[in-house]
């Protein structure tokens, strides 16, 4: 009846097909206990979450389609008088997800049926690349987050334990928090609703505090508590005050809550365009010129962290599931030397990206003497400057500043050393200070100086230019599959979601790859260009070649 109804098959139906099915009941075995009233399949639940994700579903809708759709039915071996199950199963089967890093081995197993199916194979190129993720919750300014911050804490209580309410909320309060915070950017008496809210909150926690501790461990409780504390300080005089840059300090934005729903979630900026309040999500795929592209990793992130330091955990995945690349293609923002190096003594892995330029201010100005223009004797343990003087000290490694820096050795040169010389001004502009030159470890220098020489090859460039791919992916997946918008809260759940999503892509890129041995369809021409055919005007053949 499924193929009678879909002649072409569906990608529900693909999945089954060429597959077998995802998952497997056994897979998640150790996920539930052995005792008890036996549960739905974990496999199907599995397998309806990523075609929820694939087509854009409610968890209402999703419910619906296992009922009422007919290629859904035959994708999870259902007859098809199976009455389906309730919307709120999926809801309790992706909190369970969420538990110990089972997202990852969701995709884990989903790659290795690919696999298995030759789909995918280890030791291709591959590319990463990352893009901002927002989260579920609203922009609110400090004065709307405190006040937020309150109501929410109230609502927790009302829920959880009405009768701590009794002698604390009065018809003031009702007034303040009886609905969701809507204050704009200048609101009216804004010092007298700083302090009133404020007064409120202490004396909420407080109250709180004299019926027991555990009273104050509730998220919401928890989270007004911090918010607090980042935006209010008590002075000399024990009197409540509005923190600011100028006074008390402003919490930085690693640390600073912008949400009482979500405390995960945080503000970020990249370059001057660029803001947001959520987490950042990085993509890995494979990019074989004759395969299809599979996604291999996806991992969420925090918003404030540097794209390297995620670069180690993606190799580690990889690592696990057999798929590591021979080439990995990522930019600037993943390369450093210690991940370079990191990456081929470990994994065998040759990462390739633009490293990051020297930011001394002979480099920024390009009209003085920078650190490539010393002859560094590392046997010696001595440099020596253009005009010949060798420096007087050899101090370090110190160890690095960062986790995506290298050690650190550094050479110095003494003041009667730089005093006399003709070009002092090409060193340095201080009076009485001495130019001194700071380089990495021998390992990483000579991997620093070959791969920026890689890099200026017309084979390295053309190579690199395949990494480009991976913001169509991103494109993808965040306009098709509405990835850049989270449906959840907490770090964790949109990076379950992030994980379907990728499954999901993986499947509907499968599904619609052509027989084997079949060329791809090649794209028809536009009227123009069949215009410029019958007219004998050339035209570019590729976007590479239109460029030149």
């Amino acid at each position: 009846m499924a193929r009678a109804s879909n002649p072409g098959g569906t990608t529900a139906m693909w999945v089954r097909d060429h597959l077998g099915g995802l998952w497997r009941d056994e897979d998640f075995a150790d996920w539930y206990p052995r005792d008890g009233r036996p549960g739905l399949s974990p496999a199907q639940m599995a397998t309806v979450c990523v075609l929820q994700f694939l087509l854009g579903l409610s968890d209402r809708q999703a419910a619906e389609a296992v009922r009422c759709r007919i290629d859904f039915k035959y994708a999870l071996a259902m007859e098809l008088d199976d009455p389906g199950f309730h919307h709120s199963v999926l809801a309790d089967f992706r909190d369970r997800l969420t538990e110990d890093g089972r997202a990852d081995r969701l995709l884990d197993l989903a790659l290795a049926r690919l696999e298995e199916a030759g789909l995918v194979r280890e030791r291709t190129t591959q590319r990463t690349d990352s893009t901002h993720v927002l989260a579920a919750v609203r922009d609110l300014t400090r004065l709307e987050l405190v006040t937020e911050a309150v109501r929410a804490a109230l609502e927790e209580l009302a829920g959880a334990a009405p009768h701590l309410l009794a002698g604390l909320v009065n018809e003031e309060w009702g007034r303040r928090y009886g609905r969701p915070v809507r204050l704009g950017k200048n609101p009216t008496r804004p010092k007298t609703r700083i302090l009133a809210t404020g007064g409120d909150a202490v004396r909420l926690i407080e109250h709180l505090g004299q019926h027991g501790p555990e009273r104050l461990s509730g998220p919401r409780v928890q989270a007004l508590r911090q918010i607090m504390v980042q935006n209010y300080y008590r002075d000399g005089a024990g009197r409540l005050r509005w923190r600011t840059a100028e006074d008390g300090g402003l919490a930085p934005s690693a640390v600073a809550v912008v949400s009482p729903y979500d405390p995960t979630a945080c503000y970020a900026r990249r370059g001057h365009v660029t803001r947001w309040k959520g987490f950042v999500a990085h993509l890995t795929e494979t990019c074989d010129p004759d395969g299809v592209n599979v996604i291999t990793d996806v991992a969420t992130t925090d918003a404030t962290g540097y794209d390297a330091k995620a670069l180690p955990g993606i190799h580690t995945r990889l690592s696990r599931r057999g798929l590591l690349p021979a080439e990995h293609l990522v930019d600037g923002g993943y390369t450093s030397l210690i991940h370079l190096e990191q990456a081929a003594r470990e994994h065998q892995v040759t990462v390739t990206g633009p490293l990051p330029v020297n930011t001394t201010r002979q480099n920024r100005r390009n009209n003085g003497f920078g650190r490539d223009d010393f002859h560094i004797d590392f046997d010696r343990r001595q440099v020596t400057c253009p005009q010949g003087e060798t420096s007087a000290g050899w101090h370090g490694p110190y160890p690095a500043s960062s986790p995506t820096a290298a050690p650190l050795i550094v050479a110095r040169f003494t003041r009667s050393q730089c005093r006399p010389c003709p070009v002092r001004t090409r060193c340095t502009t201080t009076a009485d200070s001495a130019r001194s030159v700071g380089f990495p470890p021998r390992e990483f220098r000579d991997l620093q100086l070959r791969v920026r020489a890689e890099q200026q090859t017309s084979e390295w460039q053309a190579r690199y230019a395949v990494r480009s791919g991976v913001e169509g992916t991103i494109n993808e997946l965040a306009h098709g599959h509405g990835m850049r918008r989270c449906r959840y809260r907490g770090q964790h759940k949109p990076h379950l979601q992030h994980v379907f999503t990728a499954i999901a892509a993986n499947i509907e890129r499968l599904s619609r790859r052509p027989p084997t041995g079949e060329a791809p369809p090649s794209r028809p021409p536009t009227a123009f260009q069949n215009y410029l055919h019958q007219h004998g005007i050339p035209r570019p053949r590729s976007w590479r070649s239109a460029r030149d």
